[in-house]
Order: C-alpha cells, then structure tokens, then sequence
C-alpha cells in the first residue's frame, strides 16, 4: 500500500538520477513478475497439486513475508534492488491463493476486480496528471493516517482470527462492513496519488536511479491491496 514503504525511503542523491520512464519499466517488470507467480501458483491449486487449506495458508504466509520485507527495504531501501523481485514473487503467491478463495465464492470475482483495479488506476493517474486532486500535505498526512489506522485494524483481526473470532461488523459481510469495505477500497486508490506525487518528487530532486525500485515496489504494494481490497468489497455484495 502506499504507503509505508515509499513514504518512509531515505532519498539519496547523486550517481545517475531517477526517470518516471526508468519507475515505469521497473514497475512493469515487478507486476510480471507477480503475475507469473499468481498465475502459476493459482493453476497450481486449480490443478489439484496442493490442497486449498495449505495453498491459502501459503497465500497469507507470503502476504506476511511479503508485508516483512516491505518494512525492511523502507529502512534499507539501497537494498530494493535485489529485494524487488523476491518481494514481487511472494505478492505473486498471495495473489494466486487469494484469487482462487474468491473464486470459490463466486468465480467471476478475480476477473472483475483486476479490471476494476487497473481501470481505477488509469482513472487516478489520469486525475492527478491533470491537476483535479492535488497532493498537498495535509493530504498526505489525512492519507498516511488512514493507512496506519487501516493496517492496525487488519492487525487487531488477525489477532482475532486466530483465536477463531472476528472484529464485529466490520467483516461478517453486512452493511456497516460492505461501507467499510467501499472506505478501504477508496483509500487504497486515492494512495496512488502519493505515490505518483512520490516518484515525481524523487525526479525533482536529482535521487539517484537505484531508487526507483523502492518507489516501484510501493506503486505494486498499492495496486496488491487495492486488488485484495475489490475482491472483499465484491465477495460481499455476491453475498
């Protein structure tokens, strides 16, 4: 998500600086990556070659892994560049088991939801190329506040989880959690905006190109969740 990872990178200058065209390559290069692992991970399990409990038990081990080393190339974001991949692979790996629980709920879930992601993703780009919604920074710090809650309430149910509970109304499928689900769906896609805002910063600052696979990896975090967080929302509404 966007997010921790980006907001918190060190910037260094000097060496060769960073491009928008050099983000976009290794941005596009990282959802590959993650597209391969999520397919083949995902045909994987449609295939019967592993059972769906240890293939979802798989997904949100690599979520967690994945989540870890997010956390560590922000405090050592020299590192994103042999980090990268390996962290889009386990995005990858959750994404094929996530995929393939939704689908087992309603199978026209996971196909929806990449549309609507990347639709989204156009339609916020294309929002703030044009100067409609601007990044100020009261807007980040409304933004990073909303992430940090957001993260701490998915903390508080995984607690709950495992002790074979949930946090109330926020995830048993009604209305108040399909509200909160539209409210996770709409920050994660308004954290494109500073993601976007936080390449073009790094550019007008001279940051050294090695950067540009940190700031990459955040715009993947962002598009994982807004993902995940459509299903959820479109799980709820099937029911």
């Amino acid at each position: 998500m966007a997010n921790p990872i980006v907001s918190r990178t060190e910037l260094a200058v000097g060496g060769k600086p960073m491009s928008v065209q050099g983000t976009v390559r290794k941005t596009a290069f990282l959802l590959g990556v993650s597209a391969v692992s999520a397919l083949g991970f995902f045909f994987f399990i449609l295939s019967g070659g592993i059972n769906t409990s240890l293939a979802i038990m798989i997904a949100f081990g690599s979520m967690f892994g994945a989540f870890g080393l997010g956390l560590f190339m922000a405090f050592k974001p020299m590192k994103a560049r042999s980090l990268a991949a390996p962290y889009a692979i386990l995005e990858g790996l959750f994404l094929g088991g996530v995929s393939y629980m939704f689908m087992s709920f309603e199978p026209t879930i996971p196909a929806t939801a990449l549309a609507a992601t990347f639709v989204t993703a156009a339609v916020m780009l294309g929002l703030y190329r044009s100067g409609l919604i601007k990044v100020t920074e009261k807007f980040r710090s409304i933004m990073m506040s909303a992430v940090f809650a957001i993260m701490l309430l998915y903390l508080v149910q995984w607690g709950f989880v495992m002790f074979g509970s949930s946090l109330p109304f926020l995830f048993d499928g009604g209305m108040i959690a399909v509200g909160f689900s539209l409210f996770v769906v709409l920050i994660a896609s308004f954290s494109l905006l500073l993601d976007f805002d936080n390449i073009e910063r790094g550019v007008a600052m001279g940051v050294s190109d090695d950067f540009e696979w940190i700031y990459s990896v955040g715009v993947l975090a962002t598009l994982v969740w807004m993902y995940f967080e459509f299903m959820r929302l479109l799980s709820y509404l099937q029911d």
